[in-house]
C-alpha cells in the first residue's frame, strides 16, 4: 500500500479478463463510520482508493468527485458508476457485491439482526456517544453556548450513554459472546467502532463487564489498529494535554 496527497493505493485486481481499477473511499479518518466501512474493505482486501475529505478549507477544497455529488457526507463510496452514501448502505453493498454478504452472519435472522445494529450503531449510539456526549467537551464545532448549556448537553448524553451500556450489557450480551450472535459479526465493528469515542474522555465501562469484555475482543480484530491509528493518536494527544482522566 502507498499513500499519496492524501490517497491511499491498493493494487487493482484482474476480473474477467479485464482490468478493473479500485473503488474511491471518501473518508475522515476520525469519523467511526467511516472507520468501519474502511475496516470492511481492507479485512475482505477488496481494492480501494481511500481519499481523505478535509472540511476545514471550504467546499472549493473538497474532492472533484465529492464535490459533485449531492450529499456531502462521509463515508461515500464511488464505484465505477455506483454511488453509495451512508455507512449501513455501503456496506450492505460491499456485502452484495464483493463478498457474499462476508461477515453479516448465516441466516436471514442472523443477517437483519446484523444489519438492524448496524442502524442503531450509526443512529441513536453514535448521537448519543459522539454528537451528545463526546464531541461538546471537545470540538467547538459541536459545543453549545453558554457553557452552562453545553453543560446540560452533556450530561444528558451521559445519561444516554448509560442507558445504551445498559442495553448492551443486559440485552445483546447476555447471552451471546457478541451483539448478533456467538460469532463476530460487522455489527461488532460498527458498534465498538463508536463506543471507543468514549476513550476522549477516559470514560470506564468497569460497571458493564460484558461489553468490557466484548470491546476488548473486538479491538482484537486484524487491521483494527491500522484503521484506528488517527483515533488513537488524537487519544494519545489528548492523555499528554491532560485532558483524559484514568
Amino acid at each position: 500500500m502507498m499513500e499519496t496527497n492524501g490517497v491511499e493505493k491498493m493494487t487493482t485486481k484482474k476480473t474477467n479478463g479485464f482490468h478493473k481499477g479500485p473503488m474511491e473511499l471518501y473518508l475522515v479518518r476520525i469519523s467511526p463510520a467511516c472507520r468501519a466501512v474502511w475496516l470492511y474493505i481492507i479485512q475482505h482486501e477488496i481494492p480501494h482508493l481511500l481519499i481523505d475529505v478535509d472540511f476545514s478549507k471550504g467546499p472549493k477544497h473538497l474532492p472533484p468527485a465529492f464535490r459533485n455529488q449531492p450529499h456531502q457526507e462521509v463515508p461515500l463510496l464511488v464505484d465505477g458508476d455506483i454511488v453509495v452514501f451512508e455507512a449501513q448502505a455501503i456496506l450492505r453493498y460491499l456485502g452484495m457485491k464483493y463478498t457474499d454478504s462476508a461477515g453479516f452472519g448465516l441466516s436471514l435472522q442472523d443477517q437483519m439482526l446484523c444489519e438492524s445494529v448496524i442502524a442503531w450503531s450509526f443512529g441513536e449510539l453514535l448521537r448519543s456517544v459522539g454528537y451528545t456526549y463526546v464531541f461538546p467537551q471537545f470540538l467547538e464545532s459541536y459545543s453549545f453556548s453558554p457553557e452552562s448549556a453545553n453543560e446540560a448537553v452533556i450530561e444528558k448524553g451521559l445519561r444516554q450513554v448509560t442507558t445504551h451500556l445498559e442495553i448492551l450489557e443486559n440485552n445483546y450480551l447476555m447471552k451471546s459472546k457478541y451483539v448478533a450472535g456467538n460469532k463476530m459479526t460487522v455489527a461488532d465493528s460498527c458498534v465498538a467502532s463508536v463506543l471507543v469515542l468514549l476513550e476522549w474522555t477516559g470514560f470506564s465501562f468497569k460497571m458493564w463487564p460484558k461489553v468490557e469484555v466484548w470491546l476488548k475482543k473486538t479491538k482484537q480484530q486484524m487491521f483494527w489498529d491500522e484503521v484506528h491509528t488517527t483515533h488513537n493518536d488524537f487519544v494519545r494527544e489528548l492523555e499528554r494535554a491532560n485532558l483524559v482522566h484514568r
